[in-house]
Order: structure tokens, then sequence, then C-alpha cells
């Protein structure tokens, strides 16, 4: 298991992987967001005995961080994860073909869809990049 920095981790609700009933996700607590910047994902092994099978290794994922000082601590865009997740799953799709791969394709664009018009609306309401509603 990762080392646990000396900041206080939270699991997510609702972080189980159907049909695993183990909580896999933790997220780094903090006082301004209540955790949005920083997980902790246990690693997946696969479905084998009839169980999602995790051992006891994590990822840490972090995200991009304005503080309220002004100054960014580096980290990935939403934009960019959900990127790498349709690219995945067009590849897996590729080999294995499945409506319901379509369909979260579809969800994941959606996503993207939503992003692309809160950053334009930001920019064009001039507060991009600011943190103001």
């Amino acid at each position: 298991m990762e080392q646990e920095q000396d900041y206080p981790t939270v699991e997510v609700e609702n972080g189980k992987v159907f049909p695993s009933e183990k909580n896999t996700i933790r997220v780094h607590k903090d006082d301004t967001y209540g955790g949005a910047h920083e997980y902790i994902i246990t690693n997946c092994l696969g479905f084998s005995g009839g169980q999602t099978q995790y051992d006891n290794t994590t990822q840490r994922i972090k995200f991009v961080k304005k503080l309220d000082d002004g100054k960014m601590e580096s980290g990935l865009q939403s934009e960019q994860l959900v990127l790498v997740l349709i690219d995945r799953q067009k590849k897996l799709n590729a080999r294995f073909p499945s409506p319901f791969n379509e369909k979260a394709l579809f969800g994941l664009q959606i996503f993207l869809d939503a992003q692309r018009a809160r950053v334009q609306d930001r920019i064009d309401r001039g507060v991009m990049g600011e943190l103001k509603n």
C-alpha cells in the first residue's frame, strides 16, 4: 500500500465499482473543497472466481488546483482524464464490440461537451482562470 501522506484522506462516497462491494477510492480531504484534487485508488487485478480482485497497491491521481492566493498546483484537467477514457474505450471496443461500449462513449462525450460549454461560458463572461462563479 502506498504510504499515506501527513494529511487526511477519506473514502469517496459511492467509490465502489460494480459488482464489488469494496470502496477502492479515497480522496485527500481539504478545508476548501472537502476533497476534489487528489485521489488514491486501489489497483485492480481483474475479475476472477466471481469477484473483482484488488491488491494492496495504489495509484494517485492529482488534478490541477488554483489556490486562494492565486498560486497554481499542477495536475490533470478532468477533460484530460476523460480523453484517456475515450481513447481506451474505443480501443477496447475495436477488439470486443458492444452496444454498451458505444453507450459509455456517448456518455463520456456528453461530459466533454458540457465541460467545453462551461469553459466557453467562463471565457465569454471574463472569469476564466479566476476563482469566481
